[in-house]
């Protein structure tokens, strides 16, 4: 039974804040752990917290099911993938560009960087860019290209997708070894799984959406124990991925009902983008000052770090008013003829 399409999406753009909150956890406390020996429950030693995961599955369901309709459309596909880009480059690029001058002024944050590098940054060509906390987003671009060709040739590229992420499951089962992770990346096969998701979505009610997201919220806590208890044997990017979905798909159910949401998360969701690229240097940035003030020898660490995310988020959140949303909006308005609108829009994962 095809279900009608929901309208502002508020409960999944305040999940995607939280989402990039538990990525800013993670970042917060594997630099607090390198500076000053701290590591709230051992997370610098867990291989991922799950909030990148279900980052990724979020994008996939929110580019599908606003997109998918478009799917044939050329007109539609090639503005899809020039507001992608616009949305995603001139941040980023400012941020590694700003990740590359800083050091000249503070000579002990000096790394040096080759040319090689520095350009596979820019260009996203490399899962280790200068602005480390970035790495995601070459999978997240790569996922937009595919989803550009889906849109531009949906006959073809549907059994080109389908024959992609059969490879590179058998890749990550080391069924076969021969592919190049840069490509056959299962980080890009849990952003379509989110795609999944809204397809599911869109096309069938689901009457267990409250148990769908208690069970994907159980399953994390399962995964956090593990970790924290330094076993095994759950593989985790199946374990997040698999929980992610079961999340997304009762959380889009309950967001098909219209809802009251606090403005300030709802906030924080158009705001996420800025969150994501810029977080990495004002953690950097905010750890330092507190170390060269011996902020430590007064306060425990932990609410050391509670305070340096809290700040994090709202430097953050300035750079979204200042930087991000008059760039993308001034962007727009010269390639795409747009003007500006007064009403937000629904802010993508890399919009």
């Amino acid at each position: 039974m095809k279900q009608r399409n929901s309208g502002k999406m508020e409960i999944i753009q305040i999940s995607r804040a939280l989402a990039i909150v538990f990525v800013l956890i993670g970042h917060a406390n594997n630099n607090f752990y390198q500076e000053i020996g701290y590591d709230w429950f051992n997370v610098s030693q867990w291989d991922r917290t799950g909030g990148v995961d279900f980052f990724f599955i979020v994008t996939g369901f929110m580019i599908y099911y606003l997109y998918n309709k478009h799917a044939g459309n050329k007109e539609k596909a090639t503005q899809f993938l020039i507001k992608r880009l616009l949305r995603i480059f001139p941040l980023y690029w400012f941020f590694t560009t700003l990740a590359l001058i800083v050091p000249i002024a503070f000579p002990m944050l000096q790394e040096g960087y080759r040319m090689e590098v520095i350009l596979k940054s820019f260009l996203l060509l490399t899962n280790e860019p200068i602005l480390s906390s970035a790495w995601s987003l070459t999978h997240i671009v790569f996922f937009y290209l595919l989803f550009f060709a889906y849109m531009y040739k949906p006959v073809i590229m549907k059994p080109f997708i389908g024959l992609w992420i059969g490879l590179t499951i058998l890749g990550e089962m080391n069924i076969v070894s021969f592919f190049p992770s840069s490509i056959f990346s299962i980080s890009v096969v849990e952003i379509f799984c989110g795609s999944l998701v809204a397809y599911f979505s869109i096309h069938y009610k689901n009457n267990y959406a409250g148990l769908c997201i208690v069970t994907g919220l159980a399953g994390y806590l399962l995964v956090w124990v593990h970790n924290v208890y330094s076993l095994n044997f759950i593989p985790l990017s199946l374990a997040y991925g698999f929980c992610s979905m079961l999340m997304m798909y009762g959380i889009a159910e309950k967001d098909k009902i219209k809802r009251n949401v606090p403005h300030f998360l709802s906030y924080l969701g158009g705001a996420s983008y800025s969150i994501y690229i810029a977080h990495g240097p004002f953690v950097k940035g905010y750890l330092l000052i507190f170390v060269e003030l011996h902020f430590f020898d007064h306060i425990h660490p932990f609410f050391g770090m509670i305070t340096i995310i809290l700040l994090v988020i709202a430097s953050c959140c300035i750079v979204y008013n200042v930087v991000e949303k008059p760039l993308v909006e001034t962007l727009r308005r010269k390639v795409l003829g747009k003007k500006r609108v007064t009403q937000p829009v629904p802010h993508l994962v890399a919009k």
